[in-house]
C-alpha cells in the first residue's frame, strides 16, 4: 500500500485491530446462534418421521389433507421445523468458519507482541462510541 499518501502504518494497524474486533463479534454471534439451534434441536423428535407421515414432509400445513388429525399436522410441522433448524445450524457453522478465517488473517497481520493489546484497545474504542 505504498501508493497511499495519507495512510500511515499505524492507521493500518488500527484498522486491522478494529476489523479483528468486528470479526470476533461476528464469530461470537454465530456461536450464539449455533448454541441456540443445538438447544432447540434437542427439544425436537429424536426419531425419523413416521413412515405414514413421511410423504408429507415437504407439504405446507395448509395443503395437508383436511381430514388429517391436528396431532399429525403438528407432528409434521415439528419435523419440518427440525429440518429447517438442521439446515440453519449447518449454515451458521459454515459462515462461522469463514469469519474465523478472516479473524485469523487479521490477527496474523498484527504485530505478535502487541496483538492482544491492540485488539483490546480497539474494542475499548468501539465500546466508547455512542450507540447509533
Amino acid at each position: 500500500m505504498t501508493d497511499l499518501l495519507t495512510i500511515t502504518a499505524q492507521d493500518t494497524t488500527n484498522a486491522l485491530a478494529t476489523n479483528a474486533v468486528h470479526r470476533e463479534r461476528e464469530v461470537h454471534q454465530y456461536q450464539i446462534n449455533i448454541d441456540n439451534y443445538v438447544q432447540m434441536l434437542s427439544t425436537m423428535p429424536a426419531t425419523d418421521i413416521p413412515a405414514n407421515l413421511a410423504p408429507y414432509i415437504s407439504t405446507q400445513p395448509d395443503d395437508l389433507p383436511l381430514d388429517m388429525s391436528i396431532d399429525d399436522v403438528m407432528l409434521i410441522s415439528q419435523y419440518q421445523y427440525k429440518e429447517r433448524l438442521t439446515k440453519l445450524l449447518r449454515t451458521e457453522k459454515i459462515e462461522q468458519s469463514k469469519a474465523k478465517a478472516v479473524l485469523d488473517s487479521l490477527k496474523a497481520q498484527l504485530p505478535a507482541d502487541t496483538r492482544d493489546q491492540l485488539i483490546m484497545d480497539a474494542a475499548a474504542a468501539l465500546n466508547a462510541q455512542p450507540a447509533q
